[in-house]
């Protein structure tokens, strides 16, 4: 391909992002219903291939409001003191711990620590603050366990951003630190990058402005949710990394500058990258590497 299907994308994602736009489907991705997309996610995790031998994982589950919560940890031979509660992205709508199986074994290989990944309830059918209040329950039953930093990515961010403060305000200790990747912080997705990059590959502004009506529904209060206009004080020393060409990145950027007025922070806006950037990262060395900065960044923090 001569030309690049999106305006400064990298080069190794040139022919993923092309297939994507050859989508023959006439309905928008944010018209869809549910159903079809998640049927199209868990075609994808069933082509996923085997965790590394090396990595040890255990599933468990925790009982919250009445459901059973899964849990899957994961441990790499190289042992860091301390465990990562991790959320997974869709956008509160879609996701497993199938599907970010790869992420949690890389991180545990890249830091040490012990990754718990959690399978928490989905929107609609569990809006806000459901996955909340199974994230907090998680944090208690880990909180025995050493250090704990809270991480996630894209909506999975954002619930590591609400728990972490909904502990700050109720009293209780705050993680030891946040990971985030691309994270959504603001309901009104009013930030200039969402009219820069409305119809970005992989997540588009309607896409997410459905993601948030789906998790939020009519709640008018969701401090733990709407971040961006949350008091950020008292935050832990964060990791956070933002690609350039997703309508999330001014979100993911002014939350970096807010938390480093008052904590260590580790920022870096991965250029050329898109949203979504760590499925791609089998065929996307560009992506690969922009994890494994973050991860390297997160492995120094432990030290």
């Amino acid at each position: 391909m001569s030309d690049a299907p999106y305006p400064g994308l990298a080069p190794d994602l040139w022919d993923l992002v092309a297939d994507m736009a050859a989508d023959p489907n006439p309905v928008p991705e944010h018209e869809r219903p549910l159903e079809t997309l998640r049927a199209a996610v868990a075609r994808m995790e069933a082509t996923l291939p085997p965790l590394p031998q090396s990595i040890k994982t255990c599933d468990w589950t925790i009982s919250c409001n009445g459901r059973d919560v899964p849990l899957r940890s994961y441990t790499s031979p190289k042992r860091a003191k301390g465990t990562m509660l991790y959320f997974h992205g869709g956008g509160w709508v879609l996701g497993s711990l199938k599907g970010h199986d790869l992420v949690c074994a890389d991180l545990a290989l890249e830091t040490g620590l012990t990754i718990v990944s959690i399978d928490y309830a989905l929107s609609p059918e569990h809006p806000y603050p459901a996955a909340l209040k199974e994230g907090l329950a998680a944090i208690a039953h880990l909180a025995e366990q050493g250090p704990l930093w809270l991480g996630g990515d894209s909506a999975g961010a954002n619930l590591a951003l609400g728990c972490a403060l909904h502990l700050r305000d109720h009293n209780a200790p705050v993680p030891d630190g946040l990971f985030l990747i691309y994270p959504a912080t603001d309901r009104t997705c009013a930030s200039p990058s969402h009219t820069h990059h409305a119809r970005a590959p992989y997540l588009s502004t309607k896409v997410m402005h459905r993601c948030w009506h789906e998790y939020l529904g009519a709640t008018a209060d969701a401090p733990y949710a709407d971040i961006a206009h949350s008091n950020l004080q008292g935050l832990p020393q964060s990791v956070i990394l933002t690609a350039e060409l997703d309508p999330l990145v001014d979100e993911g950027d002014a939350l970096a500058r807010a938390i480093a007025g008052h904590a260590t922070v580790w920022h870096e806006q991965a250029k050329g990258l898109i949203h979504g950037f760590l499925r791609f990262r089998a065929t996307s060395p560009t992506s690969d590497a922009a994890f494994r900065r973050a991860a390297r960044a997160l492995a120094d923090r432990l030290t």
